[in-house]
């Protein structure tokens, strides 16, 4: 009986939108127009149940004229604040180019990909 309730409870919960239609995969993703390479560090805070909520940090480098995804995780399909899923997002300064702020939300800019949100952030001006 006890498997049974989990399991109507966990139907419940997916279809009311918790993880699909409300909160629907979404991809992060941080270009570079430039000619150079450019090379950041972006940090997310990491819920586990073993080690609670932890800063996990990792460096990225984005060749010229190309792109990366930082991150992929549910979020909301009408969020605001993209930059907000990063703790710190530091850019490495390259001589001869400008940078955008990626703590600003008006800089990443949203479209949709096959049903998925993404939102895209060129990293250089």
């Amino acid at each position: 009986m006890r498997k049974i309730i989990i399991l109507v409870l966990f139907l419940g919960i997916t279809s009311c939108g918790i993880f699909g239609g409300d909160f629907p995969m979404t991809a992060f993703i941080v270009k570079n127009t430039s000619e150079k390479p450019i090379s950041f560090t972006a940090s997310i805070i990491k819920h586990s149940q073993i080690m609670g909520a932890h800063e996990i940090s990792n460096s990225f480098t984005v060749k010229p004229n190309d792109s990366i995804i930082v991150r992929q995780t549910y979020f909301s399909k009408d969020g605001e604040n993209p930059q907000a899923w990063f703790k710190t997002f530091n850019i490495f300064p390259v001589e001869g180019i400008e940078m955008n702020d990626p703590n600003k939300a008006e800089n990443w800019k949203k479209s949709v990909t096959k049903s998925q949100p993404v939102y895209v952030f060129t990293i250089n001006k």
